[in-house]
């Protein structure tokens, strides 16, 4: 295998530098007559592996952050938790560019970029979803805010001249109907004055999957957590102008139950997530990897299952498997 198809193969934050080296030197273990090829193609095989229990983790986590915006709420208002939030992600976010080792300095316009769309793809995403979700049910916010793989699919054909076939579409209409379905959305009666805040859901929602396409057509590799940072860090300006023009703090209840919930969806919903989803990003079509995204809320009923005895009813079983199905169909469609 030439080595100009081993080495950009390779060049992913989850191999080690120790492998990367071995499969570009060609200093790999000698095991019988196995080919160079062939155990490069076992290295690569390793890798998505990894790639996928990894993503499976940024999925668990953002599943459980319903529970923890939930505990958040009860603690300070919900643009202070939004930007406690985000400067805690970017506090983190920085160190982990230099533990990680990327490469590539971003330029001055690429970095301004970035800012500009932290605004509202994290901004604007994370102050709507709090807002709204202060004035309808959990599951509900959570249906309206998942409109956001939707639009990725719309959105990757102009931005990125993706082509998604009928098949992604249809399983991305099932996934957001079992989606709806989990939620009971019809079963719950929503007041005339609470439109608004679907309206903000729906919003949010497009924003986060706006700014996730334009960074896939903007930058490439490293640039993509590279420029994280400077998103977290134009959402961190406008979550913090926006509470501090609008909220009094009298309202934020200090101490170690508010530390918890902000360690969560801070570090690990946050730092952890966010870099980990736009690494990922890299290597698959943005439409592939949204439509994933649904099964956050197939982990929010379980982990509401588990922590706090929530059974699924006939519908939201319905839907979980609905879920499960959509996402199988987008496997297949590629």
């Amino acid at each position: 295998m030439p080595s100009n198809v081993i080495c950009p193969e390779t060049n992913s934050p989850f191999f080690s530098a120790k492998i990367r080296f071995a499969v570009a030197t060609d200093d790999l273990p000698a095991t019988g007559s196995i080919s160079k090829a062939h155990k490069t193609a076992a290295l690569l095989r390793l890798g998505k592996w990894r790639e996928g229990i990894l993503f499976a983790v940024v999925i668990i986590i953002w599943g459980l952050n319903y529970d923890f915006v939930a505990e958040g709420l009860t603690l300070s208002p919900p643009l202070w938790l939004g930007f406690f939030r985000v400067i805690l992600g970017l506090a983190v976010a920085v160190p982990m560019l230099y533990l990680m080792k990327t490469r590539g300095p971003l330029t001055s316009k690429q970095k301004a970029i970035a800012f500009v769309l932290g605004i509202p793809g994290s901004g604007v995403f994370i102050g709507f979803w709090l807002l709204a979700q202060q004035r309808i049910p959990p599951g509900l916010a959570s249906a309206f805010i998942y409109t956001y793989p939707l639009w990725g699919l719309v959105l990757s054909i102009p931005i990125l001249g993706e082509h998604p076939k009928p098949l992604k579409f249809s399983a991305g209409f099932l996934a957001f109907l079992g989606v709806a379905l989990i939620s009971q959305v019809g079963f719950v009666n929503v007041s005339y004055s609470d439109l608004g805040a679907v309206a903000e859901l729906i919003v949010g929602g497009f924003c986060f999957a706006f700014m996730n396409t334009c960074f896939k057509k903007l930058y490439r590799g490293d640039e993509l957590v590279r420029a994280n940072t400077w998103q977290l860090l134009g959402s961190t300006v406008t979550l913090g102008l926006w509470a501090a023009l609008t909220t009094p703090t009298s309202g934020i209840e200090w101490g170690f139950g508010l530390l918890v919930v902000l360690l969560w969806l801070g570090v690990l919903g946050t730092s952890v997530a966010y870099i980990v989803f736009f690494t990922l990003m890299e290597r698959y079509n943005a439409s592939f990897l949204m439509a994933y995204l649904f099964m956050v809320v197939v982990v929010a009923q379980v982990g509401s299952y588990f922590i706090f005895g929530e059974k699924p009813d006939l519908i939201q079983g319905i839907g979980i498997i609905s879920v499960i199905v959509a996402v199988y169909l987008v496997d297949r469609a590629g």
